[in-house]
């Protein structure tokens, strides 16, 4: 795998700085709040990954 792979891109960068900023304005409670959210998005994404990978292409059915 390209170690790249695991490096921001600057626009991923940017929005990192942007949700920085926002975090300075948030109480405790939306914090944590944005934090259940973000865990619960990671979640599925590992689900939605993990399920592509029991299935093989169909370009390799061809």
């Amino acid at each position: 795998m390209n170690p790249q792979s695991f490096e921001l891109t600057l626009e991923q960068q940017f929005q990192i700085k942007i949700i920085e900023d926002s975090t300075d304005k948030m109480s405790r409670e939306q914090m944590q709040e944005l934090l259940v959210q973000v865990s619960r998005l990671l979640m599925v994404k590992d689900n939605v990954i993990r399920n592509l990978m029991k299935y093989p292409s169909m370009e390799s059915l061809g």
